[in-house]
């Protein structure tokens, strides 16, 4: 559930930094042009995808772990996300292998 969180979170502020415009973001797909277009929308997607990752780590590990948890990682994806995103390293493949991977091991440890 951990890594569902922390794709959850990683998603959630990717799109909330779509909206920045002061982010230049070469071969952006239509999708991302799209909704980098209607701000209030994208925003608000983000801000659900924010409550439904506090709530999965609430529920996952407790009330006062899983707030810490959601900070931390909402930290950790937000450093990941501005220090990774100008040198393109990771495409969408990459990030959903990587969320794959950690799931399955994640699934097959519990």
């Amino acid at each position: 559930m951990m890594s569902t969180v922390c794709f959850i979170l990683f998603i959630a502020f990717l799109l909330w930094m779509n909206t920045s415009k002061r982010i230049a973001w070469r071969d952006k797909s239509k999708l991302w042009h799209y909704l980098a277009n209607r701000k209030k929308q994208s925003r608000v997607i983000a801000i659900a995808l924010f409550l439904l990752a506090i709530v999965c780590s609430i529920y996952t590990i407790g009330v006062a772990s899983g707030i810490f948890a959601f900070v931390v990682i909402l930290m950790c994806m937000a450093c990941l996300i501005v220090f990774f995103f100008p040198f393109a390293y990771f495409g969408y493949r990459a990030v959903l292998g990587v969320y794959l991977c950690s799931f399955l091991i994640e699934v097959f440890i519990h």
